[in-house]
């Protein structure tokens, strides 16, 4: 008898999202499969460390990788919001690309993810590790079962080296992603500006959940906080720097969504 290879839904291993837990692109991913009540099982992994997992899974060396029930897998956030969409029970993320708020929605998501996604990560990395060790440490193995956790902890020095040299977080660095993140945050603030609830209108979609999870090291909502430090902890410089951000009303309009997340 030749065995079957249809394998029962009950029967296939859970869905797995592997990620770096604090990382704001694993949030986004994140956001989406819960809001859309897709089951998974996070694993997740300090940085630099997360390279064996995201390669042993099917994936590059980034996170989130979303491995399916069906052992597919997903290695770019935006794949993972239209999963959700596909497989998922709540109102779909990205209307359709034919009409004129579905092809704002896709650009807007798409400047999101190649700009603001890459200068938010070197900025706010460039005031987390300035901070106390421990808060460092604590940061970096976030979420990550025991022996990461350890080997994160004794290889703090050399993760923080790893993530300063690979992401060019130096005062150049920093300035230059500054500077682009100025303007983009200017633009979401004029579109806010004529009261509209969602960056494409009056429905929220992956352009405002998007820009709010790749926002979130900036803004430091209680939701994003839990996967990371909690905000008492950040030097007062980074605190600074958050409360600034959450004046704006970029920063209110992050906050916002959580509030309704």
């Amino acid at each position: 008898m030749i065995p079957s290879r249809v394998a029962y839904w009950s029967d296939m291993p859970d869905a797995r999202l592997v990620t770096i837990r604090f990382s704001h692109y694993c949030e986004k991913a994140r956001w989406a499969l819960d809001r859309a009540r897709v089951p998974y099982i996070e694993e997740a992994h300090p940085p630099l460390l997360s390279w064996r997992a995201t390669f042993g899974a099917g994936g590059r060396r980034t996170a989130p990788v979303f491995v399916t029930r069906e052992g597919h897998v997903l290695s770019e956030s935006t794949e993972i919001l239209e999963h959700a969409d596909r497989h998922g029970s709540a109102p779909p993320l990205f209307p359709d690309p034919a009409t004129s708020v579905g092809k704002d929605v896709h650009a807007l998501e798409d400047r999101f993810d190649r700009e603001l996604g890459p200068h938010v990560r070197r900025f706010a990395y460039d005031y987390v590790l300035r901070g106390d060790a421990d808060v460092i440490a604590d940061l970096l193995s976030s979420g990550a079962g025991s022996f990461e956790a350890r080997l994160a902890r004794r290889l703090r020095p050399v993760l923080v080296f790893g993530i300063r040299r690979g992401l060019k977080v130096d005062p150049a660095g920093v300035a230059r992603s500054k500077a682009k993140l100025d303007p983009l945050f200017g633009d979401v603030e004029e579109r806010l500006r004529d009261g509209r609830p969602y960056l494409a209108g009056d429905t929220f979609t992956a352009a405002d959940l998007t820009f709010a999870s790749l926002a979130a090291p900036l803004a430091y909502p209680e939701a994003y906080a839990r996967t990371a430090v909690p905000f008492d902890r950040l030097g007062a410089d980074t605190r600074a720097m958050v409360e600034e951000f959450r004046a704006r009303p970029a920063g209110r309009f992050v906050m916002r969504m959580y509030e309704g997340r």
